[in-house]
């Protein structure tokens, strides 16, 4: 599973050896307060139009295995099982955790 951020973001999330990853109202008001991650990867076409985020939003990556409690988003873009999200603030362990770094999006 991968949660996509801006260099702010990534600063915050990766001071922690534990991630957090805050619930909160996304943009788009109509969709769920939560934390949104996506299994689609870094160099999917049209990233940014599939996710509705910014594109500096995209320079950053935390990755992880999932562990299936994740809520697919309501309505056709989580149908797919493509957009997910915590309703509460989500951690994710060491354990779980498989990279974070830059993805080579500008």
């Amino acid at each position: 599973m991968n949660h996509f951020t801006n260099k702010e973001g990534f600063d915050g999330i990766r001071s922690q050896p534990t991630w957090m990853f805050r619930a909160s109202q996304p943009r788009a008001a109509h969709n769920p307060v939560g934390a949104y991650f996506t299994d689609y990867p870094p160099e999917e076409p049209h990233l940014a139009v599939k996710l509705f985020l910014p594109r500096e939003k995209l320079h950053y990556i935390f990755s992880f295995r999932d562990r299936g409690d994740l809520l697919p988003l309501p309505g056709g873009r989580g149908r797919l099982k493509r957009i997910f999200y915590s309703p509460v603030t989500y951690e994710v362990e060491r354990a779980r955790q498989t990279f974070h770094g830059r993805t080579g999006i500008e």
